[in-house]
């Protein structure tokens, strides 16, 4: 009998130790934080409720803090535990994801990685002044004060992300207990994960649908932008070699999904008519000559327009890449350029209009009188005159043009 009951307690803990495991969801957030975040996170909160857990690898510049404080009340109310894991390295949890990760119920940093710097900006992407400034600020301040208090973590350097801008490093978030650990590889971060559920762990991954995998490519600003100014190329385009209808259907395809885009990040109006302002110098740099001046206004007008282009109320750390803007202003002034050259090419080049278009053209000539004959030459039949001694079927070079009669030298044979 107690062989019996010691055999039955050796089967229970092979069973425990390795026969059981915790069922993980994970999902990946990498891009701007945006409805279609918050929306695909919910969604799979509730379709992970029978797991264990959920874990959320989270690489973000920021985002709208309507969608932020959607995705904290989804952790806060989850039914199963939500692990945040700022990954790989080289990540960022900046501005709204720093929210994210100190809402979680376990926050995991990789090494490389950083979190913080979500003070709330103007749309001309500086500090905001005054009155509105203090409300704004005291109303994230609060938001992160509360996410602190509920999780215990670091209240004073949670507070220091908002109020001053702080941004901290792993080890420093870590040492400020802002997170709950920091890990240097996947085998370091699945051993923290055993220990959490005292278990080994499966893991399940969730991907998104096809239309939300669109969605998240269209909530990225720099695709937007790229989307705007190839729809702006394509006009230009198809007005200078219309007919193929190719570039109107480009432009036409760009433009729907830069609309789509706009439903799922804001964009700030005055900085696209001020982006729109530059396109507009370039085209009046066509007609209008002021040897570059409208070019230089016209790039200024540009990088205001596209620094600011997603500097609206409710967004952190949402924006053009400096590479995306370097690239689009390098490609207008190759075309400023290139466009450039060919009017001033055009304007030096002698106007070849009616006979003077038969200067420099070769012909045989056709009859001669001394100092006189014909010629037949570009389809028409046309008098000639010359210094040289000539005789019919030599070949002869046009020169000038005296009225209606050609100048021309005869041609070495």
């Amino acid at each position: 009998m107690k062989n019996k009951f010691i055999l039955t307690l050796f089967i229970f803990f092979i069973l425990v130790r390795y026969g059981i495991s915790a069922n993980l969801c994970a999902i990946k957030i990498d891009g701007v934080i945006s409805p279609v975040t918050s929306k695909f996170i919910e969604q799979t909160i509730k379709k992970c409720e029978n797991k264990d857990g959920l874990i959320l690898y989270l690489n973000t510049p920021g985002g709208l803090l309507t969608s932020t404080r959607e995705i904290v009340q989804s952790i806060f109310t989850s039914q199963i535990p939500v692990i945040t894991v700022v990954s790989p390295p080289g990540a960022r949890a900046g501005s709204a994801g720093s929210f994210i990760v100190l809402a979680s119920h376990y926050a995991i940093m990789f090494e490389g990685t950083n979190i913080g710097a979500a003070h709330p900006v103007s749309i001309f992407g500086k500090d905001i002044d005054g009155d509105m400034r203090k409300k704004i600020e005291n109303d994230t301040i609060a938001f992160m004060k509360s996410i602190a208090e509920k999780r215990n973590r670091n209240i004073e350097k949670a507070i220091s992300m908002v109020k001053d801008s702080k941004s901290y490093t792993a080890q420093e978030a870590l040492k400020f207990k802002l997170i709950d650990k920091v890990v240097k590889n996947n085998q370091e971060l699945n051993m923290y994960l055993k220990n959490i559920f005292n278990d080994n762990i499966q893991i399940e991954e969730i991907e998104p649908t096809q239309f939300e995998k669109l969605k998240f490519f269209l909530s990225n600003p720099d695709i937007l932008v790229l989307l705007l100014f190839i729809t702006l190329l394509s006009i230009y385009l198809e007005i200078k070699f219309g007919g193929t209808f190719i570039f109107a259907g480009l432009g036409i395809i760009s433009f729907i999904l830069f609309l789509l885009g706009l439903n799922i990040i804001p964009i700030n109006l005055l900085a696209l008519l001020i982006f729109l302002s530059g396109i507009l110098l370039l085209i009046l740099e066509i007609f209008i000559p002021s040897y570059g001046l409208l070019t230089i206004s016209a790039i200024i007008l540009i990088t205001i327009g596209l620094n600011m282009l997603f500097k609206v109320k409710g967004s952190m750390g949402i924006g053009v890449s400096i590479y995306m803007i370097l690239t689009i202003i390098g490609l207008i002034g190759l075309i400023a350029f290139i466009l450039g050259k060919v009017i001033f090419k055009d304007f030096k080049r002698k106007p070849e209009t009616g006979s003077e278009k038969l200067i420099g053209m070769t012909a045989e000539v056709m009859q001669w009188d001394g100092k006189k004959g014909k010629i037949f030459i570009n389809g028409e039949y046309w008098d000639i005159i010359s210094e040289d001694d000539i005789n019919v079927n030599d070949k002869v070079l046009v020169v000038d043009v005296k009225g209606l009669t050609l100048v021309v030298k005869k041609v070495a044979a």
